[in-house]
């Protein structure tokens, strides 16, 4: 993927898909057992007797949230110009993750803002939405990236 972006290269509707990762029911138990040990989250016969009535363990939304965020930084894509999340907004679950289910993140600039209080830095908003092997979105979110601006020397 590219690099070496700034806030001055972001352009609204520029679109950015990660790499992608198959979830094991290893990786969904271990991460229920560290951050959110509901028993759906970790036993096959929970989550057969959840509202969902699912044959297998589902993945923690937070898991999903986290799997995704990391697709995204190993695109590199804020690599050079990372300096803070501002904030999520919307982040809504579709479709529960199961073991076996192979996700990756569709990422869509849809605004860019300068700071009126440093202008060394902006906020670049994104669209990320998480797809499984279906085409189906299973997470949704829009966060507020606060990156840099190209050194004034480049501009």
């Amino acid at each position: 993927m590219r690099n070496e972006l700034y806030f001055d290269d972001f352009k609204v509707g520029e679109t950015f898909k990660t790499f992608s990762v198959t979830v094991t029911d290893g990786a969904i138990i271990d991460f229920a057992m560290r951050w959110d040990p509901y028993d759906f989250h970790v036993s096959t016969e929970a989550a057969r007797n959840h509202p969902l009535g699912l044959d297998t363990v589902f993945a923690s939304g937070f898991h999903t949230l986290c799997l995704s965020f990391r697709l995204f930084s190993q695109t590199g894509v804020l690599r050079d110009c990372a300096i803070s999340g501002g904030g999520i907004d919307g982040l809504r679950w579709f479709k529960p993750v199961v073991p076996g289910d192979t996700i990756h993140a569709a990422v869509e600039v849809i605004a860019t803002r300068a700071s009126k209080s440093n202008p060394q830095r902006g906020v670049v908003t994104m669209r990320h939405d998480t797809v499984n092997q279906d085409g189906d979105v299973v997470l949704t979110l829009e966060c507020a990236h606060i990156v840099s601006r190209r050194p004034k020397a480049e501009r």
